[in-house]
């Protein structure tokens, strides 16, 4: 763009527009003003659409020290993996609510029962809120999950019991259970996986794309 005619406001000498005193006069010239710097352009932020649920992958386990194990319900979504913690108190306090419902007989069956339905509670609450549900859940974004590995039960032993009084010999097998395991590109999340758990875990998984 062309820069306009400058003039000395004291003798009405012609400047150029460089000059920062008057050639005729002497006098201070104010600089001249500075093109109005464009703003850095910021691309739009795609829209956040709704984070669908894939599924829940209940009652996995872990160490939590050498004499403890913690309980987690695995949250899939389109987006990331929220690990969900159950604890003792949150399972108690769950039974007591539905030893509330479905009359005398139901609220027995429905306590008695919770442990193993516990996990339908995230089927309609927002990942964000069974995120901030307690401070040991935490999320795993699926873009940083590099695989998921998952194991069925094995037998780890095979023995012979006799009953007392009895002549009668039992055979007993002990089983290791499965597990699933996430690897990430900073950390591993192992968990024990129970039997009634694997069909559910390897359809979710399936899903999404990872298995």
């Amino acid at each position: 763009m062309t820069q306009g005619n400058r003039f000395c406001t004291s003798c009405g000498a012609a400047l150029t527009p460089d000059d920062r005193f008057c050639s005729s006069c002497g006098k201070p010239l104010a600089s001249p003003a500075a093109a109005p710097t464009a703003p850095a352009y910021a691309p739009p932020q795609p829209a956040i659409n709704n984070e669908a649920l894939i599924g829940i992958i209940p009652a996995v386990s872990r160490k939590k020290n050498l004499m403890a194990m913690e309980g987690f319900n695995i949250i899939v979504t389109q987006r990331r993996m929220i690990f969900a913690v159950m604890t003792n108190d949150m399972v108690n306090q769950a039974a007591k609510q539905a030893g509330k419902e479905g009359g005398f007989l139901g609220g027995i069956i429905n306590a008695a029962t919770v442990g193993y339905t516990f996990y339908k509670r995230y089927l309609t609450m927002p990942p964000d809120a069974a995120l901030a549900e307690n401070p040991q859940n935490f999320a795993v974004e699926l873009s940083q999950v590099r695989k998921i590995k998952i194991t069925g039960e094995k037998e780890i032993e095979n023995y012979f019991t006799m009953e007392a009084n009895q002549n009668s010999i039992l055979e007993q097998h002990r089983y290791q259970p499965g597990t699933i395991s996430i690897e990430t590109a900073g950390s591993n999340y192992n968990f024990s996986l129970p039997s009634s758990s694997m069909n559910m875990a390897l359809e979710i998984v399936k899903k999404t794309g990872l298995y």
